[in-house]
Protein backbone atom coordinates (compact mmCIF):
# COMPACT_ATOMS: atom_id res chain seq x y z
CA UNK A 1 0.00 0.00 0.00
CA UNK A 2 1.53 3.21 -1.17
CA UNK A 3 2.27 5.80 1.84
CA UNK A 4 -0.58 8.19 2.55
CA UNK A 5 0.01 12.12 2.04
CA UNK A 6 1.20 14.09 5.78
CA UNK A 7 -2.25 16.02 6.69
CA UNK A 8 -1.91 19.46 7.78
CA UNK A 9 -2.48 18.38 11.08
CA UNK A 10 1.22 16.52 10.72
CA UNK A 11 2.73 20.09 8.62
CA UNK A 12 3.32 21.84 11.97
CA UNK A 13 6.30 24.31 12.41
CA UNK A 14 7.11 25.10 15.98
CA UNK A 15 8.29 28.92 15.69
CA UNK A 16 10.04 31.05 18.34
CA UNK A 17 9.38 34.60 18.70
CA UNK A 18 11.51 36.83 21.13
CA UNK A 19 9.82 38.50 23.86
CA UNK A 20 11.65 41.59 24.98
CA UNK A 21 13.66 44.08 23.01
CA UNK A 22 13.56 42.04 19.32
CA UNK A 23 9.98 41.18 19.80
CA UNK A 24 8.63 44.52 18.02
CA UNK A 25 10.73 44.57 15.00
CA UNK A 26 10.07 40.56 14.91
CA UNK A 27 6.61 41.13 14.49
CA UNK A 28 6.69 44.07 12.35
CA UNK A 29 8.51 42.00 9.75
CA UNK A 30 6.76 38.97 9.91
CA UNK A 31 3.63 40.85 9.22
CA UNK A 32 5.57 42.95 6.00
CA UNK A 33 6.05 38.97 5.17
CA UNK A 34 2.42 38.47 4.90
CA UNK A 35 2.07 36.91 8.33
CA UNK A 36 -0.61 37.86 10.34
CA UNK A 37 0.36 37.68 14.09
CA UNK A 38 -2.01 38.47 17.09
CA UNK A 39 -0.98 39.06 20.47
CA UNK A 40 -3.33 38.73 23.64
CA UNK A 41 -2.55 39.55 26.99
CA UNK A 42 -0.53 37.06 29.18
CA UNK A 43 -0.93 34.85 25.72
CA UNK A 44 2.34 33.26 25.12
CA UNK A 45 1.06 31.35 22.18
CA UNK A 46 0.18 34.10 19.68
CA UNK A 47 -1.90 33.35 16.32
CA UNK A 48 -0.56 33.22 12.98
CA UNK A 49 -2.80 32.99 9.84
CA UNK A 50 -0.79 30.19 8.85
CA UNK A 51 -2.06 26.56 10.06
CA UNK A 52 0.91 25.14 9.19
CA UNK A 53 2.76 27.19 12.05
CA UNK A 54 2.95 27.32 15.56
CA UNK A 55 4.17 30.12 17.45
CA UNK A 56 5.67 30.62 20.54
CA UNK A 57 6.26 34.01 22.65
CA UNK A 58 9.54 33.24 24.91
CA UNK A 59 12.33 34.94 26.40
CA UNK A 60 15.13 35.73 23.93
CA UNK A 61 17.52 33.84 25.86
CA UNK A 62 15.65 30.91 25.52
CA UNK A 63 15.03 30.38 22.08
CA UNK A 64 18.58 29.30 21.06
CA UNK A 65 18.25 26.59 23.61
CA UNK A 66 15.18 25.39 22.57
CA UNK A 67 15.62 25.67 18.82
CA UNK A 68 19.06 23.58 19.77
CA UNK A 69 17.24 20.63 21.21
CA UNK A 70 14.36 20.41 18.81
CA UNK A 71 11.80 21.61 21.02
CA UNK A 72 11.39 24.37 18.66
CA UNK A 73 11.87 24.10 14.72
CA UNK A 74 12.91 27.26 13.89
CA UNK A 75 12.86 30.98 15.82
CA UNK A 76 14.53 34.58 15.86
CA UNK A 77 17.23 35.06 18.26
CA UNK A 78 20.44 37.58 18.74
CA UNK A 79 23.67 35.83 18.44
CA UNK A 80 24.80 36.73 21.87
CA UNK A 81 22.37 34.37 23.30
CA UNK A 82 23.50 31.75 20.83
CA UNK A 83 26.85 31.79 21.46
CA UNK A 84 26.07 32.27 25.42
CA UNK A 85 23.48 29.28 25.46
CA UNK A 86 26.63 27.34 23.40
CA UNK A 87 22.90 26.45 20.94
CA UNK A 88 23.96 24.21 18.01
CA UNK A 89 21.56 25.37 15.32
CA UNK A 90 21.36 26.17 11.76
CA UNK A 91 21.71 29.89 11.59
CA UNK A 92 19.75 30.33 7.96
CA UNK A 93 20.17 34.77 7.31
CA UNK A 94 21.05 37.40 8.92
CA UNK A 95 18.09 39.51 10.20
CA UNK A 96 19.44 43.12 10.50
CA UNK A 97 17.35 44.43 12.97
CA UNK A 98 17.81 45.54 16.78
CA UNK A 99 15.34 47.17 19.31
CA UNK A 100 15.52 50.66 17.57
CA UNK A 101 17.16 50.57 14.75
CA UNK A 102 17.23 48.29 11.26
CA UNK A 103 20.73 48.16 9.41
CA UNK A 104 22.87 48.29 12.73
CA UNK A 105 24.00 45.53 15.32
CA UNK A 106 24.31 46.27 18.94
CA UNK A 107 27.36 45.56 21.25
CA UNK A 108 27.83 44.13 24.29
CA UNK A 109 30.53 46.88 25.73
CA UNK A 110 32.45 47.03 29.45
CA UNK A 111 31.49 50.19 31.32
CA UNK A 112 32.72 51.46 34.23
CA UNK A 113 31.83 54.94 36.63
CA UNK A 114 33.17 58.09 34.68
CA UNK A 115 35.12 58.52 38.11
CA UNK A 116 36.58 55.84 38.38
CA UNK A 117 40.39 55.27 37.75
CA UNK A 118 40.09 52.07 35.37
CA UNK A 119 41.24 52.98 31.99
CA UNK A 120 41.13 49.79 30.42
CA UNK A 121 40.53 45.90 30.83
CA UNK A 122 43.96 45.22 32.06
CA UNK A 123 42.75 47.28 35.45
CA UNK A 124 40.28 44.80 35.99
CA UNK A 125 42.53 42.15 37.44
CA UNK A 126 41.22 40.32 40.31
CA UNK A 127 38.17 42.69 40.20
CA UNK A 128 34.34 42.14 39.78
CA UNK A 129 32.17 42.75 36.55
CA UNK A 130 28.51 42.55 36.86
CA UNK A 131 27.00 40.74 33.29
CA UNK A 132 24.28 38.87 32.14
CA UNK A 133 26.34 37.31 29.38
CA UNK A 134 28.20 35.16 31.64
CA UNK A 135 30.31 33.15 29.08
CA UNK A 136 30.78 35.72 26.92
CA UNK A 137 32.52 38.17 29.23
CA UNK A 138 34.37 35.01 30.49
CA UNK A 139 35.31 34.33 26.84
CA UNK A 140 36.24 37.83 26.18
CA UNK A 141 38.54 38.01 29.55
CA UNK A 142 40.27 34.70 28.53
CA UNK A 143 41.05 36.26 25.06
CA UNK A 144 42.28 39.25 26.65
CA UNK A 145 44.38 37.37 29.23
CA UNK A 146 42.92 39.44 32.22
CA UNK A 147 42.15 37.27 35.58
CA UNK A 148 38.83 38.92 36.87
CA UNK A 149 35.42 37.62 38.59
CA UNK A 150 32.64 37.41 36.67
CA UNK A 151 29.17 37.23 38.66
CA UNK A 152 25.64 37.13 36.95
CA UNK A 153 23.45 39.83 36.87
CA UNK A 154 19.64 39.84 36.53
CA UNK A 155 19.52 42.94 35.36
CA UNK A 156 19.49 46.85 35.61
CA UNK A 157 23.18 46.51 35.31
CA UNK A 158 23.92 50.27 35.00
CA UNK A 159 22.90 50.42 38.78
CA UNK A 160 25.62 47.61 39.93
CA UNK A 161 28.94 50.07 40.12
CA UNK A 162 30.71 51.07 42.04
CA UNK A 163 29.14 49.50 44.92
CA UNK A 164 27.95 46.31 43.62
CA UNK A 165 30.65 45.75 41.11
CA UNK A 166 34.16 47.55 39.61
CA UNK A 167 32.49 47.28 36.33
CA UNK A 168 29.67 45.91 34.09
CA UNK A 169 29.02 43.92 30.28
CA UNK A 170 26.00 45.74 29.83
CA UNK A 171 24.09 46.05 25.52
CA UNK A 172 23.65 49.11 24.22
CA UNK A 173 22.84 50.66 20.78
CA UNK A 174 23.46 54.46 21.36
CA UNK A 175 25.33 54.17 24.66
CA UNK A 176 22.17 56.52 25.82
CA UNK A 177 21.31 54.32 29.06
CA UNK A 178 25.35 53.93 30.17
CA UNK A 179 25.62 57.74 29.52
CA UNK A 180 22.50 58.44 31.94
CA UNK A 181 23.70 56.15 34.91
CA UNK A 182 27.46 57.89 34.52
CA UNK A 183 29.15 55.10 33.15
CA UNK A 184 31.73 55.01 30.59
CA UNK A 185 32.85 52.56 28.00
CA UNK A 186 36.73 51.44 28.07
CA UNK A 187 36.01 48.93 25.11
CA UNK A 188 33.53 46.58 22.98
CA UNK A 189 33.25 42.77 24.49
CA UNK A 190 30.63 41.41 21.77
CA UNK A 191 28.72 42.56 18.82
CA UNK A 192 25.55 40.82 18.25
CA UNK A 193 22.78 40.43 15.23
CA UNK A 194 19.56 39.22 14.97
CA UNK A 195 19.24 35.87 13.21
CA UNK A 196 16.33 33.32 11.94
CA UNK A 197 17.68 30.08 13.31
CA UNK A 198 16.29 26.25 12.95
CA UNK A 199 17.13 23.22 15.09
CA UNK A 200 19.58 20.50 13.16
CA UNK A 201 16.73 18.08 13.41
CA UNK A 202 13.96 20.36 11.30
CA UNK A 203 16.44 20.86 8.67
CA UNK A 204 16.88 17.14 8.05
CA UNK A 205 12.86 17.49 7.38
CA UNK A 206 12.25 18.11 3.92
CA UNK A 207 8.91 19.86 4.62
CA UNK A 208 10.48 21.88 7.55
CA UNK A 209 13.08 22.59 5.37
CA UNK A 210 11.74 24.47 2.79
CA UNK A 211 8.91 25.90 5.14
CA UNK A 212 11.70 27.59 7.23
CA UNK A 213 13.92 28.62 3.47
CA UNK A 214 10.72 30.31 2.46
CA UNK A 215 9.86 31.86 5.83
CA UNK A 216 13.59 33.23 6.27
CA UNK A 217 13.38 34.81 2.51
CA UNK A 218 10.31 36.39 2.63
CA UNK A 219 11.41 38.07 6.71
CA UNK A 220 14.80 39.30 5.13
CA UNK A 221 13.20 40.15 1.71
CA UNK A 222 11.11 42.97 3.99
CA UNK A 223 14.28 43.43 6.58
CA UNK A 224 17.30 44.37 3.91
CA UNK A 225 14.47 46.27 1.58
CA UNK A 226 13.81 48.41 4.69
CA UNK A 227 17.47 49.89 4.06
CA UNK A 228 17.16 49.96 0.30
CA UNK A 229 15.33 52.77 -1.84
CA UNK A 230 14.80 52.67 -5.63
CA UNK A 231 16.31 55.54 -8.33
CA UNK A 232 14.86 56.51 -11.47
CA UNK A 233 16.34 58.99 -14.08
CA UNK A 234 16.21 60.63 -17.41
CA UNK A 235 19.69 60.56 -18.77
CA UNK A 236 21.26 62.29 -22.01
CA UNK A 237 22.61 60.37 -24.23
CA UNK A 238 26.04 62.30 -24.13
CA UNK A 239 26.17 61.81 -20.27
CA UNK A 240 25.19 58.04 -19.95
CA UNK A 241 28.32 56.65 -19.63
CA UNK A 242 29.26 59.76 -16.89
CA UNK A 243 26.24 58.42 -14.89
CA UNK A 244 26.92 54.71 -15.37
CA UNK A 245 30.25 54.80 -13.59
CA UNK A 246 28.37 56.60 -10.61
CA UNK A 247 25.81 54.15 -10.18
CA UNK A 248 27.73 51.12 -10.81
CA UNK A 249 29.88 51.16 -7.41
CA UNK A 250 26.37 50.39 -5.67
CA UNK A 251 24.38 48.39 -8.44
CA UNK A 252 23.52 46.96 -11.64
CA UNK A 253 21.25 49.44 -13.36
CA UNK A 254 18.53 49.01 -15.71
CA UNK A 255 18.97 51.35 -18.79
CA UNK A 256 16.06 51.89 -21.43
CA UNK A 257 16.51 53.77 -24.72
CA UNK A 258 13.34 56.63 -24.24
CA UNK A 259 11.80 56.16 -27.89
CA UNK A 260 12.27 59.53 -30.44
CA UNK A 261 14.68 61.03 -28.03
CA UNK A 262 17.89 60.89 -27.00
CA UNK A 263 17.52 59.73 -23.21
CA UNK A 264 17.49 56.85 -21.89
CA UNK A 265 15.38 55.93 -18.47
CA UNK A 266 18.02 54.24 -15.82
CA UNK A 267 16.86 52.97 -12.70
CA UNK A 268 18.19 50.96 -9.87
CA UNK A 269 18.56 50.27 -6.49
CA UNK A 270 20.47 51.29 -3.56
CA UNK A 271 21.14 52.19 0.63
CA UNK A 272 19.29 54.66 1.77
CA UNK A 273 22.03 56.70 3.10
CA UNK A 274 24.02 56.42 -0.22
CA UNK A 275 20.88 58.02 -1.70
CA UNK A 276 21.53 61.32 -0.01
CA UNK A 277 24.68 61.94 -1.66
CA UNK A 278 24.11 60.00 -4.91
CA UNK A 279 20.82 62.30 -5.95
CA UNK A 280 22.80 65.37 -6.06
CA UNK A 281 25.65 63.98 -8.12
CA UNK A 282 23.23 62.29 -10.63
CA UNK A 283 21.45 65.97 -10.55
CA UNK A 284 25.41 67.71 -11.19
CA UNK A 285 25.91 65.04 -13.67
CA UNK A 286 22.84 66.05 -16.15
CA UNK A 287 19.88 63.56 -14.56
CA UNK A 288 16.29 64.70 -14.95
CA UNK A 289 13.36 63.35 -13.65
CA UNK A 290 14.79 61.61 -10.76
CA UNK A 291 11.95 59.79 -9.04
CA UNK A 292 12.99 58.04 -5.69
CA UNK A 293 10.86 55.22 -4.05
CA UNK A 294 10.91 52.70 -1.66
CA UNK A 295 12.17 49.31 -2.35
CA UNK A 296 9.45 47.20 -0.27
CA UNK A 297 10.97 43.51 -0.82
CA UNK A 298 14.35 41.87 -1.99
CA UNK A 299 14.79 38.24 -2.56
Amino acid sequence: MAPKNKTTEDNKLLFGLPKGSLQENSLLFLRKAGFDVYLAPRVCQPRIDDPEIDCFLLRAQEIPKYVSLGKLDAGIAGSDWIFEQKAKVIEVCDLDFSKKTVGRNTKWVLAVPQASPIKSVFDLRGKLISSEVVEITRDYLKRKGVPAKVEFSWGASEAKPPLFADAVVDITETGESLRANNLRIIDNVFETGTKFIASPAAWKDPWKREKIETMAMLIYGHVNGHQMTNIMAYVPGQRLEGVLGLIKRLDIPAVKKVAGADYYDVSFRCKDKQARELIPALKKAGCASIVQSTAYKIS
